[in-house]
């Protein structure tokens, strides 16, 4: 017999840093649940209605995604321990802006993705946020053969239904036919 969870399975998920403009200056906050949707054109995630960045994401209608790498572990640790409205979380990193111009994303970040808010949705005392990805970038470094190669990324994995830690990402299993090895 199967052991019951109350609590959704599906994980590991990569942690990511969503940045917004909240009072012209740069903030980030730790997400841990994170999905891609519509073939990876558009984004979603959850996020508790007192955070800090939502003003942001309100107020400009963007945001950026960015994936920290394993070397940014104590930045992501303080970016998900203090709010903006106390602590400057744009002084842990360099920030570049993209197309959009209102996306701040991380420089130090492997990957990074600025997003249009095209819908918010309401759910007390959370909110639902969809985000329609105008571009992504990624550092040259991380690819192989001219594309993104995520063990080069060495994202931090977050185990949202199991024990609540971080972890690394593991070796490739399996890899399509025709395709070499770098």
């Amino acid at each position: 017999m199967k052991q019951e969870f109350k609590e959704n399975l599906l994980s590991p998920l990569p942690v990511v840093l969503v940045g917004a403009m909240v009072k012209d200056r740069p903030n980030y906050l730790v997400i841990g649940y994170i999905s891609p949707f519509n073939f990876g054109k558009h984004i979603f995630f959850s996020l508790y209605k007192k955070r800090y960045t939502r003003i942001g994401i309100h107020e400009k209608k963007t945001f950026s995604v960015n994936v920290p790498s394993e070397d940014l572990l104590a930045e992501t640790n303080i970016c998900g321990s203090k709010s903006g409205r106390d602590f400057d979380k744009s002084s842990l990193f360099d920030t570049f802006y993209g197309e959009l111009k209102t996306a701040p994303m991380i420089r130090q970040c492997p990957i990074n993705m600025e997003c249009e808010a095209t819908e918010i949705l309401d759910y007390d005392p959370n909110e639902g946020i969809i985000g329609r990805v105008v571009k992504s970038y990624a550092d040259p470094q991380c690819l192989t053969d001219g594309k993104l190669d995520w063990r080069k990324v060495h994202p931090i994995i977050w185990a949202t239904g199991g024990d609540f830690n971080y972890y690394r990402l593991g070796e490739r299993i399996s890899q399509e036919e025709g395709k070499t090895e770098s």
